[in-house]
């Protein structure tokens, strides 16, 4: 396991190696960019983040199903309270990336 901290603003241990291949340029003005439509960065992160709340909900499930099967119940149904949530912002940001595309 690993710690990721900062890139997203915010700490969290992963089991598992994942790219993030995404990166955050910000160029001066030299013209090269001038063919991209407006918030085409903002849409590519929006749809890399909503991909990636997708994946960690996913593990989230997989920790909740390890915890039942150590009969931890009580942590598992509270891992999947959080799962509901995520789902339910992933379901926002969905509709998002659909009014910008």
């Amino acid at each position: 396991m690993h710690i990721v901290d900062g890139e997203h603003g915010h700490a969290h241990g992963h089991a598992h190696e994942h790219a993030h291949d995404h990166v955050h340029e910000h160029c001066g003005s030299c013209g090269g960019c001038e063919d991209k439509k407006p918030g085409s960065e903002q849409e590519a992160l929006l749809s890399y983040m909503l991909d990636h709340n997708k994946h960690h909900a996913a593990e989230l499930a997989d920790v909740a199903k390890k915890f039942r099967e150590t009969g931890k119940e009580d942590v598992a149904v509270q891992i999947e309270k959080a799962i509901e949530n995520f789902d339910k912002g992933n379901l926002y940001l969905s509709l998002a990336l659909s009014l910008v595309k």
